[in-house]
């Protein structure tokens, strides 16, 4: 699908004065998607045909990104969108879920695991912001207040598509999808949004967790592209360590948007982790990154 047909499955909720976008479709155990920067839920939609056969699958977009409330005046950091994420699954009645979370939806899956266990009864950590291993030099230069003045929705467009394009995708990634990741972002007022998300990235809100890691009692697996630059994969090995019972899976001809690179790889490995016994035929239902 593309970004506009995912749009239009989007939902909303209010959250006090603030409210977030998301997905839910499909039946069967919770299981939320969630996206890092620059991105929204658009990222899991080549995924979520087949996710959606065997899960209820819930997608929100974080506060301040994709379509979610992007007004100024509020905390956008990891740790304030691990307490709305909290908030978010009470108002849809969701107990618990598995969590799976990219980039800094990683660092948020973590911050829900450890700070709120309940929420959290398996989770899975792709390519995720851990430690002191982020903010990347590009979110840094995008997080500076300047950057709201100096440059066009236009040109801060170009700068993220190039970005994304060398550095995400081991392989030419679908048509539309470096677009459609990008959407949201293409307007001054998603623009600005952008930045200020950028601002708030502070990677002390890993850190703070690193001593919590050794006690998370969570069935994890690490899940991470091989060749990612963004986040090397030693990384990865490093929260597979520290997590106990924690399994990395390394997945080949990878970077950092690995559910687009080997999305049959990912999807085989989730059913795996998610325990389905009876997994449906993928093809015809995932996203190919040859299409």
């Amino acid at each position: 699908m593309n970004w506009r047909d995912y749009q239009a499955r989007q939902r909303v909720v209010e959250l006090g004065q603030r409210f977030i976008s998301y997905v839910d479709e499909g039946r069967g155990e919770p299981l939320v998607l969630l996206h890092g920067i620059p991105t929204w839920g658009f990222l899991w939609s080549g995924l979520l045909p087949a996710l959606s056969l065997t899960h209820r699958v819930l997608i929100p977009d974080l506060l301040g990104y994709g379509y979610s409330d992007r007004r100024e005046g509020f905390d956008r950091s990891i740790a304030r969108q691990a307490e709305a994420l909290d908030a978010w699954m009470d108002r849809l009645d969701v107990r618990d879920a598995a969590v799976v979370g990219h980039d800094i939806g990683g660092g948020i899956a973590q911050h829900l695991a450890i700070r709120f266990p309940r929420r959290v009864s398996r989770l899975c950590l792709m390519n995720s912001v851990c430690f002191d291993a982020w903010p990347l030099e590009l979110m840094v230069q995008l997080g500076h207040p300047g950057v709201v003045r100096r440059f066009s929705s236009r040109a801060l467009q170009r700068m993220l598509k190039l970005a994304l394009k060398s550095k995400g995708f081991a392989t030419a990634p679908p048509d539309g999808v470096v677009d459609g990741l990008l959407a949201p972002y293409a307007t001054e007022v998603g623009k600005t949004s952008l930045v200020r998300d950028a601002v708030a990235l502070n990677t002390n809100q890993t850190q703070e967790l690193v001593p919590r890691l050794p006690h998370m009692a969570v069935p994890t697996r690490v899940l991470w592209g091989a060749d990612d630059t963004i986040l090397p994969v030693k990384w990865g090995e490093r929260l597979a360590w520290e997590i106990p019972g924690a399994k990395l899976v390394r997945v080949e001809h990878a970077r950092h948007f690995l559910m687009w690179d080997q999305p049959h790889a990912v999807m085989t490995a989730l059913y795996e982790f998610l325990g389905v016994e009876e997994r449906p035929q993928l093809e015809g239902v995932v996203q190919n990154s040859s299409i």
